[in-house]
């Protein structure tokens, strides 16, 4: 080979590498970060989520390309679609139709915020945003989990039940009911159509069944029967599902989708006088007695005043 060739192909080489390592370098110094990295919040309420992301042309949301999406075990889809300053909400999935808007003249600086509203179980899962710029490409993600609170009051010996639905109609294979303050936590694990009572606490067993074993409709509430004060604190529900290929188990999510607050009380007494079993009380019933008297005392006395007034105009007998 040629002095003059190999000088040329050195040079060549020399340039792809250049290449690649400004490439390599153009990739590492742009960054798409969060600025959570999972955010709680409530059913029905409302969330921004917030990326940041590396940008040397500020002051200008052209050349920039944005597509953000939402993942769960059961579902995709995409939430927010910007392409050089234009957004584009017909390639929004219809879950989130009308429920998403995002602050444009942010992105100048650097920021994606997407404000959710009216949020819903099933918004509950992992949260990607990939942007490109002329600065280069890459991506963050978060986690969001929409969970249900409720509050529950009974009085002891009832059966009472803890609601717990699915964000999906998808049926659960392992349902997991906790109540964290206790050791062990598990109050029901149903796995398998069946209920598993390993590491179950003790004061569960035998009083705690799944409201339908065979969870239509994605119900999966707890019955718990013959309540007693102790019964008192916070329940959890978890659900596991199947992956779409049907071969393995994947959470649908670590954090709990429903949060009950039971409150187990002796039954207290009511304006009428009477407790909430329905037995009078006692005081009660003597002065009720008490007040029924005072008109037939006052109807004696005014008889006997009648009586003396009469006595004293009859005239003397001669």
């Amino acid at each position: 080979m040629s002095s003059s060739c190999s000088s040329s192909l050195r040079m060549k080489m020399i340039s792809l590498l250049l290449l690649i390592l400004s490439s390599c370098l153009c990739a590492a110094t742009f960054v798409v970060n969060v600025t959570q990295s999972s955010y709680e919040a409530e059913e029905n309420h409302s969330i921004t989520l917030e990326w940041t992301f590396t940008t040397r042309t500020q002051g200008s949301d052209r050349e920039l390309f944005v597509i953000c999406d939402f993942r769960t075990s059961v579902k995709s889809g995409i939430i927010y679609v910007h392409h050089d300053g234009v957004e584009i909400p017909e390639s929004q999935d219809d879950q989130f139709s009308g429920r998403v808007q995002s602050d444009k003249d942010v992105l100048r600086e650097g920021r994606i915020r997407l404000h959710v509203s009216r949020l819903r179980t099933e918004d509950s899962g992992l949260y990607l945003c990939e942007v490109e710029t002329e600065d280069g490409f890459n991506s963050g993600r978060s986690r969001l989990n929409v969970t249900v609170h409720k509050n529950i009051s009974a009085v002891p010996g009832q059966i009472v039940s803890l609601p717990c639905r699915l964000p999906n109609n998808k049926p659960a294979v392992f349902v997991k009911w906790t109540r964290p303050d206790l050791e062990p936590e598990y109050v029901l694990l149903f796995r398998d159509e069946q209920p598993d009572p390993e590491n179950q606490h003790p004061s569960f067993r035998k009083r705690v069944e799944l409201q339908d074993r065979r969870m239509e409709d994605g119900d999966v509430s707890l019955l718990l029967s013959n309540v007693t004060t102790n019964d008192t604190g916070t329940y959890e529900c978890r659900v596991f599902q199947r992956e779409a290929t049907g071969r393995k188990r994947r959470t649908l999510t670590s954090d709990p989708i429903w949060t009950v607050f039971l409150d187990v009380a002796p039954p207290t007494e009511n304006k009428e006088g009477r407790k909430e079993d329905g037995s009078r009380n006692k005081h009660v019933g003597l002065i009720v007695g008490a007040v029924l008297m005072v008109p037939l005392v006052t109807g004696l006395v005014l008889r006997l005043y009648l009586m003396k007034q009469k006595m004293n105009r009859s005239p003397d007998p001669q």
